[in-house]
């Protein structure tokens, strides 16, 4: 759900005052006073962190090509609790393409109004509140402190941003929350739309009032949501289905005017260093077949290109030549995919920058038209009438283009000229997801039991194990492992340290674990009257309970399978298998089976498999209980005193 306020942690550089002042003026004429309303007790009562906010209100107008954006919000302080988070007024702004000006600050206190706007000092800071996953985006924070503030103050604040188009006709949509995670008194947005420009408005749901008129050519919109509470936060909802009222609209009919405006960069020839030159004709004669060539490619951006994003001003829109790029060994998703598209050009091979989203990209079919709807560009290669979609910020991927796992991210824009009016759905049939297999072998001997575990992991999984491989110690993830089953059988140690296996072109990674468990052991701890078989609780990829009526969708994100088999040989009792389980819903297929087929002989197997990243909300109550199904044949214990009546608890 929207927030009004976020924490962050942030790396700070004030600024020279002089250059970077804080502008402050009075609101333009076109901008409407609203009157704060009166607070709810419900919504008082609703409200959290001893703040209330009785009035959010947005006015967008146009002086030519430039929006003119008036933000304005007041902040009710409830309890002690509050006063910090009211007294902070902050806004953010990119100096490249906006100004931003301060038009309002008072505190009204028992119905006096103290104005502060042309009073107090501002703080301009650079902060980058992603650095540490590599971006730079020149952003600017304004500061001010507001003295004196008490329990039951409003603080009314409003600034006005001026953003200049760095895209042809990118000013002219807009995105507004109508609701947050907050209670809120009114959410008023305003609009100023020359009736020359085409409209387009996304769906609102009945809650949101909409008035309109028209004078002097140009159409005054206002949307308004009173009185919002918001409802429960229900888990693992996808993003496609969040329940929030987002305004949206635009001039642009579909995705055409931003594929026409981005592609001639994007598909330009450019040229390369000599060095990288010669990388791609020694592919070319090392590998004979394009998903071959495309794929060492592929590997060369991602692992010799670190992840920089220098994204201030129009760099976060347009990527920086190749070949500067290359020289210096970093760049940005756009810096990244541009390289690699012009490194497949080299090599005969078509292939399309794509603007897409990390985290909302299975909503973006359903936004109106807009730059800012992206936040990432991908890649997609062509080759043989199939289309393989590549993420060339990854890092420890594997797997030739056909076996791959693609980037989980819903839908992208291709830039393949202006014709492109629609987004591209990311086929993601068929990828291995989230996929792993593991056999776990016990041998029972005098000497004691000795425990050999086979993992084998693909997809998504062998990517991050890879990654994990190469970036932690090895020694301590073999001490993780060797915890792990520590917490079961107290006594077991390491016989050989772990290794790991890698076939990054299949994309498969093996892990081998040898673990051996003394006979005083199963005496000294207790483990011989009550010796645990298990495999991993598949349920927890879904909520514990459902509480009440489901209102919206259940996702457990991507692809997921898992395979785990428990071997037993020498024990010393004749085991008697335990009932086998299938369960079969809209989610997913579970099953598990039990065979003691010979003396001291046992195998476990368990299987899962994910169906649908989406489950409608009819559909949730009952996968909820069928997880909850799962954690009760996923584990069993014997006692191992030798007697041929004892069963399996």
């Amino acid at each position: 759900m929207c927030r009004l306020f976020a924490l962050v942690v942030l790396l700070v550089w004030p600024l020279n005052s002089v250059a970077q002042e804080l502008l402050r003026a009075d609101p333009p004429d076109w901008v409407s006073e609203a009157e704060i309303p009166e607070a709810a007790p419900a919504l008082l009562a609703a409200s959290r962190d001893g703040v209330f906010y009785p009035l959010v209100d947005t006015q967008i107008a146009w002086d030519g090509q430039t929006r003119l954006s008036h933000f304005r919000m007041t902040t009710m302080v409830t309890d002690r609790a509050g006063l910090e988070r009211a007294a902070t007024v902050s806004s953010d702004f990119d100096p490249s393409f906006e100004t931003l000006t301060l038009t309002r600050l008072d505190v009204v206190r028992d119905g006096t109004v103290i104005s502060y706007r042309d009073k107090l000092e501002s703080e301009v800071f650079r902060r980058e509140t992603q650095l540490e996953g590599g971006i730079i985006d020149g952003t600017l924070t304004a500061h001010l402190q507001v003295p004196d503030l008490r329990v039951g103050d409003v603080v009314d604040v409003a600034f006005l941003t001026a953003r200049e188009p760095l895209v042809e006709g990118a000013t002219r949509a807009a995105q507004i929350s109508l609701e947050y995670g907050v209670p809120v008194g009114v959410t008023r947005h305003v609009v100023l739309w020359p009736r020359d420009w085409p409209l387009h408005i996304g769906t609102l749901p009945d809650r949101v009032i909409h008035d309109s008129a028209e004078a002097n050519g140009v159409i005054r919109h206002e949307w308004r949501r009173e009185g919002h509470i918001p409802p429960p936060d229900e888990e693992q909802t996808p993003v496609e289905a969040l329940r929030d009222a987002i305004l949206r609209y635009g001039a642009w009919a579909d995705w055409a005017p931003l594929a026409a405006a981005l592609s001639p960069y994007y598909l330009a020839d450019y040229p390369l260093p000599p060095t990288w030159e010669a990388k791609v004709e020694a592919i070319r004669a090392a590998h004979k077949d394009d998903l071959s060539r495309a794929t060492e490619v592929l590997r060369l951006v991602q692992d010799e290109i670190r992840y920089v994003g220098i994204e201030v001003g129009a760099g976060g829109y347009f990527a920086r030549p190749p070949t500067t790029v290359a020289m210096q060994g970093f760049g940005d998703c756009k810096d990244k995919a541009l390289l690699l598209r012009v490194l497949l050009a080299r090599l005969g091979i078509a292939s399309y920058p794509a603007l897409a989203d990390l985290d909302e990209g299975y909503g973006l079919n359903a936004l109106q038209p807009a730059l800012f709807a992206f936040d990432h560009m991908i890649l997609r290669i062509d080759i043989g009438g199939r289309s393989y979609w590549v993420d060339p910020t990854g890092s420890h991927e594997g797997g030739r283009l056909d076996v791959a796992e693609p980037p989980g991210y819903g839908y992208a824009l291709p830039l393949t000229g202006p014709g492109q009016r629609a987004l591209q759905q990311i086929d993601v049939t068929g990828a291995p997801g989230w996929q792993s297999r593991t056999t776990e072998r016990y041998t029972f001997t005098p000497l004691g039991v000795f425990l050999r575990v086979k993992s084998e992991f693909l997809g998504s999984y062998a990517n991050r194990r890879r990654y994990r491989w190469a970036t932690e110690p090895h020694d301590e993830i073999g001490r993780g492992f060797l915890n792990f089953y520590a917490l079961k059988y107290p006594g077991i140690r390491e016989t050989v340290p772990v290794t790991q296996g890698d076939d990054r072109e299949a994309n498969v990674v093996t892990v081998e674990e040898n673990y051996f468990l003394p006979s005083p052991a199963l005496f000294e701890n207790g483990l011989r009257e009550d010796f645990l078989f298990e495999a991993e609780d598949f349920g927890d990829y879904y909520p514990d309970r459902q509480f009440g009526k489901r209102e919206t969708p259940l996702t457990a994100g991507g692809p997921k399978s898992h395979h785990h088999t428990v071997e037993v040989t020498g024990a010393p009792i004749d085991f008697r298998a335990p009932d086998g389980e299938r369960i079969a819903n809209p989610a997913f297929v579970y099953t598990f089976n039990g065979d003691a087929a010979g003396s001291g002989k046992l195998k476990l197997e368990w299987t899962f498999k994910t169906r649908g990243r989406v489950i409608p909300p009819e559909a949730v109550a009952g996968v909820v209980a069928d997880a909850r199904r799962i954690g009760r044949t996923i584990g069993f214990s014997w006692d191992l005193t030798p007697d041929p009546d004892l069963a399996a608890d």
